[in-house]
């Protein structure tokens, strides 16, 4: 899968970078901005995104999401804010949530998760710690 990462923190882009392109994944980014991500997926649309909810220069990835799934680019949130997700009150767009911290096997997990939605299968190895929101 080629997958966008929407994430501010250097060395948690580079580790799943790292995770993902073992994996055999191409990885774009890391957009650290909703509008560098917009921009990102604008002009090369990744098959998925790998959003944070707290970017740089006080930008939000749940915005960014929802810009996202309008261009038809599917989110999975990786995010230490789970809670603060729920609190805003609006339909959260996304596959779903895998808290941090994570692991190797539950990223990889989530990100196989994801694919086998996206191809309209159910999945049957969800993450213990993974949250899938409801179509």
């Amino acid at each position: 899968m080629r997958i966008l990462l929407v994430e501010d923190e250097v060395l948690i882009a580079l580790e799943q970078r790292f995770y993902l392109e073992s994996a055999g994944h191409e990885v774009l980014g890391p957009a650290v901005t909703a509008a560098e991500a917009v921009a990102m997926a604008a002009e090369d649309p990744p098959d998925l995104a790998l959003v944070d909810v707290h970017l740089a220069r006080n930008s939000s990835g749940i915005d960014a999401a929802q810009v996202l799934t309008r261009q038809g680019v599917p989110c999975l949130f990786i995010t230490s804010f789970r809670d603060e997700m729920r609190q805003a009150g609006i339909p959260i767009p996304g596959i779903g949530c895998l808290p941090k911290p994570f692991s190797e096997h539950s990223l990889l997990g989530a990100v196989e998760v994801a694919r086998t939605i996206l191809a309209g299968e159910t999945p049957r190895d969800v993450p213990k710690t993974m949250e899938l929101f409801s179509g």
